[in-house]
């Protein structure tokens, strides 16, 4: 009854218009006041305890990295080196949008951030070209999903803070899904300007080339830096020093030094970043961890108190005693949470319900890293359907149009998020090959 009580409360405040956050801790509320209240020092002491982790500090310190990114003119780089290696292509200019995307999310572990920061650039050149705006605001915001793929990622960090699971080994294990779901993009962006015979860019000259490769290379070193950070190097003797090789630095000191190299680009090698853009950068990115770490707060509430009534148990029992395969239980499963990215964001759903289903997927054998790379791509297509689709709003906001027109727009590019939620749920050696070699 109490579990009844807790998520019909829920789904009411949620119904009813109330922030998630608020949801979360108000059904707590209610269930805890009605059946079994628990103290508030207990309650207080377990979402300090949980919040005051040093994995969650990664998150402010990615958005930090993509604020100073964004006014530093790292992303002007970045376009302008995509733009030179695809820009000449068949759909060149959407196929620019989407690896633009991919160098973005490479440092800046958000979804939403990658959409503004690269659609800002490219929707207004895209409409100059002659591009009709539902096709390029279809590009860009289904293509801003992978900077929750590629890392690093905000997502994943959540992930593993939930479920205990190695951030360094759900980082690599983003990367070939991340190449495969970038690869499906462009292969969507020429397709779809085939069909609507948008005309060819001339070549850029090899001085043009050279120049914008040259120009993008500081950016560049922002992602390579925090993967080698991250990995480290093998074990090598260099005459008498010896490396024992290994890491250098964690996921979370490598979000820090991605902040201050971000800053230390913008401000002293581009030289486009101000000392008053700064404390712009900072309440920009303030906004956003804000409100991830409320949710966090109210959800550890939530998660506490799930636990405490038994229902990951009980779930994890009645799909033992369903006796699913792994086929079906992933075909579930991936239902499930597309039907949950109706109605919530990433945020949300990774700290509600995976504590929740994580339980029931290590009883039925569904690796821990796959089971999150499979949960991050649902959330890349939660990203792009309504109601709350972050994405639609966020490509509302940077095209004009409605809501409901930027999800039309994204509904041929789908195709592409689709196929590779199928080759991730289904291949699991996508995901994995990669933390194994990097554990032998």
């Amino acid at each position: 009854m109490e579990a009844f009580v807790l998520f019909a409360t829920f789904f009411a405040l949620i119904i009813i218009g109330a922030p998630i956050a608020v949801a979360l801790g108000g059904s707590v509320v209610v269930a805890s006041s009605l059946f079994s209240p628990i103290p508030l020092a207990v309650l207080g002491q377990k979402v300090y305890a949980n919040l005051s982790h040093f994995t969650l500090m990664a998150v402010p310190f990615f958005f930090f990295a993509a604020a100073f990114m964004e006014s530093g003119g790292l992303v002007k780089r970045l376009v302008g080196l995509a733009n030179a290696l695809v820009g000449h292509m068949r759909g060149g200019l959407g196929m620019t949008s989407v690896l633009a995307c991919i160098f973005f999310a490479s440092i800046s572990g958000s979804s939403p951030a990658t959409v503004a920061a690269i659609g800002n650039m490219m929707y207004p050149a895209l409409v100059k070209e002659g591009y009709s705006p539902k096709y390029s605001i279809g590009a860009l915001a289904t293509a801003g999903s992978i900077g929750i793929l590629i890392p690093p990622s905000i997502p994943l960090v959540l992930y593993g803070f939930v479920t205990e699971t190695s951030i360094p080994d759900l980082f690599i294990a983003g990367i070939v899904p991340g190449i495969v779901y970038g690869a499906a993009m462009m292969l969507a962006a020429r397709v779809l300007a085939r069909k609507e015979k948008y005309a060819l860019r001339a070549r850029v000259s090899r001085a043009e080339r050279f120049h914008s490769v040259r120009d993008s290379v500081p950016a560049l070193t922002l992602p390579l830096f925090i993967l080698v950070g991250i990995y480290g190097f093998p074990e090598f003797d260099v005459g008498t020093l010896h490396f024992a090789g290994g890491a250098i630095f964690t996921p979370t000191e490598a979000a820090v030094m991605a902040s201050a190299l971000a800053l230390v680009i913008g401000f002293f090698l581009y030289r486009e970043l101000r000392l008053r853009d700064i404390p712009r950068a900072f309440v920009h990115a303030s906004a956003r961890v804000g409100m991830i770490f409320w949710i966090a707060a109210n959800a550890v509430m939530f998660g506490f108190f799930i636990t405490k009534l038994g229902v990951p148990k009980a779930i994890t029992e009645a799909i033992v005693a369903m006796e699913l395969s792994r086929v079906e239980f992933l075909l579930i499963i991936n239902l499930f949470l597309i039907v949950v990215g109706f109605f919530l964001e990433g945020v949300p759903t990774i700290l509600i319900f995976i504590p929740i289903l994580f339980p029931a997927a290590q009883a039925v054998g569904i690796d821990p890293v796959h089971f999150g790379i499979i949960t991050v791509v649902n959330i890349e297509l939660g990203l792009v359907t309504p109601p709350v689709g972050l994405n639609l709003f966020v490509g509302s906001a940077v095209s004009g149009m409605p809501v409901v027109s930027v999800f039309r727009a994204t509904i041929p590019w789908m195709v592409a998020t689709i196929f590779t939620l199928l080759l991730v749920t289904y291949v699991p050696e996508l995901s994995l090959f990669l933390p194994r070699l990097m554990n032998l």
